[in-house]
């Protein structure tokens, strides 16, 4: 006879990618003590990496439940998909929505959205760690691997709130989690009910930009191996190249000796930030459903 499963709340976050999503999953969520803690590596194995029409909710709830003594807490930024992987066009998101509200249909959803053009310079970053060869122009415009209807963030709120009810979404800015992390994260855990065993939250970031030198460096690496990051060009593959492209991540990205962090800037001319702001404005103002339209403008959300 299974043994019966129980579990009081379920609070399942889904990203978006690129809005320290890392850094919640090694250094704070696991420090929550009323919860029980599912990765994002587990969680992709039942949800993410699962057939839609083979997907067999009770088995799900059961594995995700064994180890839960009352509340559960999932995060996986896969959830909202990978930014790399938006030529999917919304269908992996649509679809692991529809696999969360059957498996817990009462959850709480977590949504971290970021300004777009701060998140689109990040995620080009990403791609070039992950493998990418792509310059950031045809990255971005050619619709081989971003897409920019993945960051119409009213788009995602509103289905989810359309399968789980305005009050079981939350929605959180990811620049007032930068702008003053304990603040927001005293504020976070009051909202979700979390207790969090402070000592050992450690505050240092998960991930850094790359520094130009090393951008460059990566790049001509990237060429020499083939690694399926969504698409890009390489030469030929030399087995070890991946090593060496992890060892430029890991120890010469920390060298000041190859220049500054990248920033936005250096990869968004005028006209990306034109084309960026018609895309995205009037979805933005949407958001003001959920946040004070002075706030956004603050933080430098395209209105």
């Amino acid at each position: 006879m299974n043994k019966p499963f129980s579990v009081s709340k379920v609070i399942i976050h889904i990203g978006y990618p690129k809005t320290a999503t890392t850094w919640l999953q090694e250094k704070f969520f696991p420090h929550v003590t009323n919860y029980h803690f599912v990765s994002w590596r587990e969680a992709n194995r039942l949800i993410y990496n699962s057939d839609c029409f083979a997907f067999n909710t009770a088995t799900v709830r059961e594995e995700l439940l064994q180890n839960a003594v009352r509340n559960l807490l999932v995060s996986s930024e896969f959830f909202s998909t990978a930014i790399n992987s938006g030529f999917n066009y919304g269908y992996l998101s649509y679809g692991i929505s529809h696999k969360l509200k059957a498996t817990f249909p009462d959850a709480t959803i977590i949504i971290f959205i970021r300004r777009q053009q701060s998140l689109i310079a990040s995620a080009y970053q990403q791609y070039i760690k992950n493998g990418g060869t792509f310059s950031f122009k045809r990255w971005l415009y050619s619709g081989e691997v971003f897409s920019f209807e993945h960051l119409l963030y009213d788009n995602l709120i509103s289905h989810y709130i359309s399968l789980f009810g305005q009050e079981q979404v939350k929605v959180y800015l990811y620049e007032d989690f930068k702008a003053d992390n304990h603040a927001f994260l005293k504020k976070f855990c009051s909202e979700l009910g979390l207790d969090l065993d402070w000592n050992k939250v450690v505050f240092t970031p998960s991930n850094r930009g790359l520094r130009r030198g090393c951008m460059l460096l990566l790049k001509m690496v990237n060429y020499f191996y083939k690694k399926p990051v969504g698409r890009k060009r390489f030469v030929c593959h030399i087995p070890g190249m991946t090593t060496v492209g992890r060892g430029v991540i890991k120890y010469l990205n920390q060298l000041p000796v190859f220049g500054r962090y990248l920033r936005a800037e250096d990869f968004l001319k005028q006209k990306d930030l034109e084309y960026i702001k018609n895309f995205y404005a009037e979805h933005n103002h949407r958001l003001t459903k959920y946040f004070p339209i002075d706030v956004l403008k603050k933080h430098g959300y395209l209105l």
